[in-house]
């Protein structure tokens, strides 16, 4: 593990201003899933051109957070090893977005797009890996629960605020979502003050690491099928609670934004509870909330009930969410830590291209019904792997 195991803790005010970092992916997550399907629609005329580059752009996902994750373990500067990736990220993205707004050829388009997720993907890995760098493991649980309690709001604060704004203007969404980053990325930077690291930095290959790594690999493997599932429901969320239940596409997304609101409330009281019961403990009730959720939604009749499951669901979501990473941490051996969270970050971003087809598949064949029935089924077989992981808190002692 990282250095800071026997550090002091940090202070309420540094964690809130290291959670920033999460405001802005948030805020690129809620601009990408908000405002760029209608940027992509009126170029493409297409619902279904506009799905397909919103997946393929996402194959970045799975291979610049891994990138970044194996420079930053190797690089030492004045400003640290993450930041300085960080910063680029983050600049290549912001300058992609300002430039669409006064695009509007798709063939022009499409690369910037990508070299915009590129940007965004190269961010988050050395983002990630701050984390175990700068707060002892002691605290790493609360820490992550108000990193996904101020990041969620950067989600929540766009789609209520800037989404909207596309109706009266297509540029000032492109403004604001450049705006907040740059915003929550300076608050985070001068929150968080690297140590330059003294003497070589000690790093080994990454696949020989995790080949020698039995728990790590199982982790891996657990947590690449609970993304799937939950990709495969957050894509046709909407879709199929309009087909079961009836409702409005207002109605539908008014719910998923409850599901939303409910796992930012939910995150920190997430982290506290497994600071005393248990990480891997945490971890799996999460999923489990999840598994039954899912199955229970099929046999909802009324909005109001299908509201309460929301708020249920969220939780479970938040607590996978806030407690599932420092159950990852305590798996991750000395040295290329992040370059073991730039394939945390692949996981859980290159499933979302295997989730929503896997789940457009089962729609099409089997009904909607199946949708709820086939994720759970899939994330209840990532919670029985999550249980053959042995005793990750110990070792993050050791």
């Amino acid at each position: 593990m990282s250095d800071t195991n026997g550090s002091a803790p940090v202070t309420l005010l540094k964690l809130i201003g290291f959670a920033m970092g999460l405001f802005a992916v948030q805020t690129f997550w809620g601009f990408t899933w908000a405002t760029l399907p209608l940027y992509l629609k009126e170029l493409t005329g297409s619902n279904v051109v506009t799905g397909i580059i919103l997946s393929t752009t996402g194959i970045t996902g799975l291979f610049f957070p891994v990138l970044a994750g194996w420079v930053s373990d190797r690089i030492n500067t004045p400003l640290g090893r993450r930041s300085p990736l960080i910063i680029a990220g983050w600049c290549l993205a912001c300058i992609m977005i300002l430039l669409l707004m006064r695009i509007d050829s798709l063939l022009v388009a499409l690369p910037v797009i990508v070299l915009a997720y590129a940007g965004f993907f190269f961010a988050i890995g050395p983002y990630f890996a701050l984390l175990p760098d700068t707060v002892p493991v002691s605290q790493r649980s609360f820490a992550s629960g108000v990193m996904f309690l101020v990041g969620g709001t950067g989600m929540l604060s766009y789609l209520m605020f800037a989404a909207r704004l596309w109706d009266t203007s297509h540029t000032r969404p492109f403004v604001w979502v450049v705006i907040a980053i740059f915003a929550s990325v300076a608050i985070m930077c001068f929150s968080v003050r690297e140590v330059r690291a003294q003497g070589p930095i000690n790093h080994k290959s990454l696949l020989k690491g995790l080949a020698g790594e039995k728990n790590l690999q199982r982790f891996f493997i657990g947590m690449t099928l609970q993304w799937v599932g939950l990709w495969m429901v957050s894509a046709f969320f909407v879709i199929s609670c309009m087909a079961l239940l009836g409702l409005t596409v207002e109605r539908a997304v008014q719910a998923f934004f409850v599901l939303n609101a409910s796992f930012v409330l939910f995150a920190l009281p997430a982290g506290l509870l497994a600071t005393k019961l248990g990480l891997k403990r945490i971890t799996i009730f999460g999923v489990a909330i999840l598994v039954a959720c899912f199955c229970c939604i099929p046999f909802i009749n009324a909005y109001s009930t299908l509201l309460i499951f929301m708020v249920i669901a969220g939780a479970g979501y938040g607590t996978i969410l806030a407690v599932s990473y420092p159950f990852f941490l305590s798996l991750v051996p000395a040295g290329n830590t992040a370059g073991f969270v730039g394939l945390y970050m692949a996981c859980q971003n290159g499933t979302l291209l295997v989730g929503p087809v896997i789940a457009g598949f089962m729609i099409d064949r089997f009904g909607y019904v199946t949708l709820f029935y086939g994720a759970a089924v899939v994330m209840l077989a990532g919670m029985m792997m999550y249980m053959t992981v042995r005793n990750p808190e110990t070792r993050a002692k050791n």
